[in-house]
């Protein structure tokens, strides 16, 4: 069942909003029509794939794992490494209507059993650094290598060649049906760092996912075929929806790397001329201490994205000599991510703000007994409300309830707005402490230690004083 497209793509919010699609699949569908030949996946071993490659990969996927028992809405659970066949399972669930559940690497097998037991997913795909983990699970959810489904010589799988296109129309028939009826679908369970308890898997519907992609694409003022590095992990918003899922929107390239190595960055951003990265201030500490860090030209980038905590002053300098604009990014998992935007002009007139909402985010901030302070440089919690909000907590409905407050998400943090207008983040509510009488923001403190650049990282922490409290 072929879906014609009778538009051509251009980044502007009604257009995007009303008639562009609403699911990964089509998104990467349009582009193998309209551009198949353009490049879209540098690999981690350098091989390049352009449009049709990659929706031939998804629906490779996509036919072995219906084969595999997969059905709307069924989770598909992902244990691996950045990857061209990771990244497609993406593309793959969105075509299955099924819900994809990257889990991350890093954890303990322990770990990793409370996750499959909470999101219950039909199967786990597995990288091959991870059999050893997929061996522990197998009692608890079928296993297969990513790589062996991503063919179609699949185990298990009963898929030959010559009946694969009838078995893509079928479930092209059942994608389009299922939409008919369906109209917020969840796509993607990201499971949160879990720092007060168990981790929570926020479920991030197609709606959420498009509406993320158009509010980065036209407030960070994007164009079709920009290139990125994708190197953040693929278990971690800033992964999928930072840039990889909206520049997949925009018909634009990425490199993919199977983690962050600085001196490889510096290097494939020379290449390949990208455009865009997002990283962490640790990331961009690392780059300057390369050996590739003098060499390299970096003037392909239009901006970076600094994400996670404030880019300290002394890392903007040092890279401003190279020509690299920085803009500060402010996100949580469950509010899109990208809901703030920072002009180009303001990174250093502005530093340490996250500049103001994008178009279709709502943001106030809220006094501790719920009034709204509307007063600049009074903080309070800042609060978000949109289409880019996740649709709670997978198996959580009470702790997502907790998480609202009149039809707007609580983020946790303390922020205040300027005259201007523009919004800063002070710190974690949780963390703040009272001392001699005072509120203290931890997370304020930090900032001012972090610009000196003999410090890297710091934590401030109240500890009990008999005269301050």
């Amino acid at each position: 069942m072929r879906q014609a497209y009778n538009f051509d793509f251009k980044i502007d919010y009604d257009f995007l909003k009303n008639e562009f699609p609403l699911e990964v699949y089509e998104w990467v569908n349009y582009w193998a029509q309209k551009h198949p030949q353009r490049m879209v996946i540098v690999d981690c071993d350098k091989k390049e794939y352009n449009y049709g490659q990659l929706l031939h990969l998804a629906r490779v996927q996509a036919v072995n794992l219906f084969e595999l028992g997969v059905r709307p809405g069924d989770r598909i659970a992902t244990l691996e490494m950045n990857s061209l066949n990771h990244f497609a399972t993406i593309i793959a669930a969105s075509l299955l209507r099924a819900v994809l559940v990257p889990l991350n690497w890093r954890l303990k097998n322990p770990e990793l059993l409370y996750m499959i037991n909470d999101s219950k997913p039909q199967v786990m795909l597995f990288g091959k650094k991870y059999r050893e983990n997929a061996e522990f699970l197998k009692d608890t959810v079928k296993v297969f290598d990513i790589d062996e489904l991503s063919t179609l010589e699949a185990a298990g799988s009963n898929v030959r060649a010559e009946i694969f296109n009838s078995k893509v129309e079928e479930l092209e028939r059942h994608f389009y049906d299922f939409g008919r009826y369906h109209n917020i679908n969840p796509a993607l369970i990201l499971y949160t760092s879990g720092t007060t308890g168990f981790p929570k898997g926020a479920m991030i519907s197609d709606l959420q996912t498009k509406q993320n992609a158009i509010n980065t694409l036209v407030d960070w003022g994007l164009a079709e075929g920009e290139r990125y590095i994708l190197s953040a992990p693929l278990f971690h918003t800033g992964g999928w929806n930072v840039l990889a899922l909206p520049l997949l929107m925009a018909g634009g390239e990425i490199i993919i790397h199977e983690k962050f190595d600085a001196e490889a960055i510096l290097t494939d951003i020379e290449h390949h001329k990208v455009t865009l990265y997002f990283g962490v201030p640790t990331m961009f500490i690392s780059m300057m201490e390369s050996m590739a860090f003098s060499s390299v030209s970096l003037a392909s980038i239009k901006f970076f994205i600094s994400g996670g905590a404030p880019c300290p002053p002394y890392i903007i300098e040092t890279f401003s000599k190279k020509g690299v604009i920085f803009r500060q990014g402010f996100g949580l998992t469950e509010v899109g991510p990208n809901c703030f935007t920072l002009p180009c002009e303001d990174s250093v007139r502005k530093i340490g703000s996250v500049g103001f909402p994008m178009k279709a985010s709502v943001a106030k901030l809220i006094a501790d007994d719920g009034s709204e302070v509307a007063s600049e440089g009074k903080v309070g919690e800042l609060v978000l409300a949109g289409e880019h909000v996740c649709m709670g907590y997978y198996g959580r409905e009470d702790d997502f309830k907790k998480a609202y407050y009149d039809g707007f998400f609580r983020t946790g943090d303390y922020a205040m707005r300027d005259a201007d207008g523009y919004y800063y983040i002070v710190g974690r509510k949780k963390e703040m402490f009272i001392s001699g009488g005072e509120n203290v923001y931890p997370k304020e403190i930090e900032d001012r230690l972090t610009m000196l650049p003999e410090v890297l990282e710091c934590a401030v922490i109240g500890v009990p004083d008999e005269k301050w409290g």
